[in-house]
């Protein structure tokens, strides 16, 4: 797993808790689309726009329809969900979101889904903040992003700060 193809909601998390430099300095090629990037604000745009996060441009129509075609079989996910479900399978990447639905449908088609928590562990693992920094962003995360697994979360704030 060294290609991630990052979702929106992903992206937004990692400006909100102002840890852009440690995750573009991460040892994977960073990945979004076209259609994902284009969901950012201006200023989201601006604080993750990088020469290491790659956005993958969709020109063939080949692709197009392969996206559209995810829309149709699959209610409920957005032309972006579908966009960056299609790339993580033609690129053989991992998907990184917080979208239920999109994370469960991936997962079902046998791609590697993972999350904001995933990309936090490995900030951590790699070294790029240090764990007591790592343990603030999580405490962050858990006041601005009310749907993720609270109890995963509380497990690694117990067990980073155990290893300190």
């Amino acid at each position: 797993m060294n290609l991630l193809i990052n979702d929106a909601n992903i992206l937004i998390d990692i400006v909100k808790l102002d840890i852009v430099e440690a995750f573009l300095s991460l040892n994977f090629d960073l990945h979004t689309t076209d259609f994902v990037f284009a969901e950012l604000n201006a200023d989201q745009q601006e604080s993750i726009r990088s020469g290491r996060l790659k956005i993958i441009q969709t020109e063939n129509q080949q692709d197009f329809d392969a996206i559209m075609n995810l829309v149709i079989a699959h209610k409920g996910l957005s032309f972006e969900d579908c966009s960056v479900w299609h790339y993580t399978q033609k690129l053989k990447g991992t998907l990184i979101t917080g979208d239920g639905m999109l994370r469960k449908k991936v997962s079902n088609a046998g791609l590697d889904v993972k999350g904001i928590i995933f990309i936090l562990e490995e900030i951590k693992n790699q070294n790029k903040l240090a764990v007591n920094v790592c343990i603030e962003k999580l405490k962050t995360l858990k006041v601005i992003n009310d749907r993720l697994p609270m109890y995963e979360i509380d497990k690694r704030i117990e067990n980073w700060t155990f290893d300190q």
